[in-house]
């Protein structure tokens, strides 16, 4: 498992609890508990949680990061920075139930007529079973996205450009000319990151172009994210937080909602 997911999933663990031990995160995520002990030291140095003896907790409301240098130098407390791009067979074990019931409120909000993009990624690629309009159009950038798009009988295009055989999606370049046609009704979006200061960020900077010009040409945009991205920062930023309605499962961090338009399935 990589740094990155054992980070997202301390996280999570500790956001539905009081507080997590060593030894339990050790067993859940298969690794020695010196491993966990650094991870918990990086995220306590990011201003992500508290160390305690024996494992961790939440920060108090207002808390200060703990003294010293910063995980990630650079960069305001509180940012966890992910500078990998995970394959789809592993992004897809990642909050899969989240990714679902994201993905079916983004479906309900297609009609009759619309010229939809979606975004490469497995949080878009989850609407597509559950899309019930068939008399819209869509255009990809997604090659697993096309193939059961037009599977369904829905009317699909897929984009040209480079192949990135990880993520099987479209990039690049020629991608971001093979939008230069469309003017869409809707787009769907996908991010590695959401943050107050750095906006909407991926790990790739040919995909960052490819999201930035869909959302360039979208009356409307939608960005698909699970309350694991909040406060999460990747490589690149590609649109401001104020580019579109962010529809999610929750929200970890109430203070987002004074900045972003945002549809959120438990409140």
């Amino acid at each position: 498992m990589l740094q990155y997911e054992r980070f997202e999933t301390i996280m999570q663990m500790l956001n539905t609890g009081s507080s997590v031990r060593v030894t339990d995160l050790s067993r859940a995520l298969g690794v020695s508990e010196s491993t966990i002990r650094r991870d918990i030291n990086d995220l306590a140095a990011a201003g992500r949680l508290r160390k305690v003896f024996g494992g961790a907790v939440p920060l108090d409301n207002g808390e200060a990061p703990a003294d010293g240098t910063p995980a990630f130098a650079g960069l305001p407390p509180k940012h966890m920075v992910n500078t990998r791009s995970l394959d789809l067979e592993t992004k897809e074990t990642i909050q899969a139930d989240e990714k679902q019931e994201v993905a079916a409120k983004a479906a309900t909000l297609i009609e009759e007529g619309d010229l939809v993009y979606i975004d490469a990624g497995t949080t878009t690629g989850s609407m597509i079973d559950q899309i019930t309009c068939t008399g819209a159009v869509f255009v990809t950038n997604g090659i697993r996205h096309a193939l059961r798009l037009a599977d369904r009988g829905l009317k699909s295009y897929l984009l040209s450009g480079r192949v990135k055989a990880s993520t099987e999606a479209v990039i690049g370049h020629e991608a971001v000319d093979s939008l230069g046609r469309w003017h869409f009704t809707k787009s769907f979006i996908g991010t590695d990151g959401i943050d107050r200061e750095c906006g909407l960020t991926t790990a790739d900077i040919d995909e960052s172009m490819v999201k930035t010009e869909a959302i360039r040409r979208s009356k409307e945009v939608f960005v698909l994210a699970d309350g694991s991205k909040f406060g999460l920062v990747a490589s690149v930023t590609f649109a401001p937080l104020d580019a579109g309605t962010v529809i999610t499962d929750h929200l970890p961090d109430p203070g987002y909602r004074e900045q972003l338009k945002l549809v959120e399935i438990h409140k």
